[in-house]
């Protein structure tokens, strides 16, 4: 999976922070940024790539950071769908994540369909706020939602939990109903093709 960067073609010559991004405060993913980089300083002096899959190779220390981000946005930025997302994890912490395959296909959304007020509900940032927004919306299978997330923040949550935070959607699930839904329409085109062919068969012979 290509990083964020690599995403909007942007060469970093400088750590990145909140300031020169023009964001209010950091996503759910730079939080858990940091919070790796202090624990494998600690620990494990390795390089860390910037990429989410990189992020999340072991499940144990995914669930640590991703709860340690998540406490952090609770209680500094008062987001309520973080502490609600704390809560999912403790009830259910052997959810299935997505892979970071899925995650690219995620819709897009461009942030000129967005009013200046909308915001990602796991971080509370404002999306025009951010110079180089990446935004994606979940596949819930709800007519007319709007559930948009900075894929920082959604990207992270989606690969330890599968399903959306605000509808509670399990997306992998909708997916393969979709995935399904594909396959049956395609079985029954061949056999609709096969019939027509057997009858334009019988025709020739009359």
């Amino acid at each position: 999976m290509s990083t964020y960067d690599e995403e909007h073609n942007i060469t970093r010559t400088q750590p990145q922070d909140t300031q020169r991004r023009g964001r209010n405060h950091d996503t759910l993913s730079g939080i858990i940024d940091s919070f790796i980089h202090s624990h494998q300083t600690n620990h494990n002096p390795t390089s860390i790539s910037s990429s989410l899959d990189d992020r999340f190779t072991e499940s144990a220390t995914s669930l640590e950071s991703l709860s340690a981000a998540l406490n952090q946005l609770r209680t500094l930025e008062n987001s309520q769908l973080a502490d609600s997302l704390l809560n999912i994890l403790d009830s259910n912490p052997k959810q299935t994540g997505v892979n970071s395959e899925f995650l690219d296909t995620l819709e897009r959304v461009p942030v000129s369909q967005l009013s200046d007020d909308e915001f990602c509900p796991i971080c509370t940032n404002k999306f025009k706020d951010d110079k180089y927004p990446l935004i994606v919306k979940l596949p819930c299978g709800v007519k007319n939602s709007k559930h948009f997330y900075d894929l920082e923040c959604i990207g992270p949550w989606l690969m330890t939990n599968s399903t959306c935070p605000m509808c509670r959607t399990n997306v992998l699930e909708v997916e393969e109903n979709r995935r399904k839904r594909i396959e049956e329409e395609i079985r029954k085109a061949k056999e609709e093709d096969s019939e027509e062919e057997a009858e334009e068969g019988w025709d020739i012979y009359g």
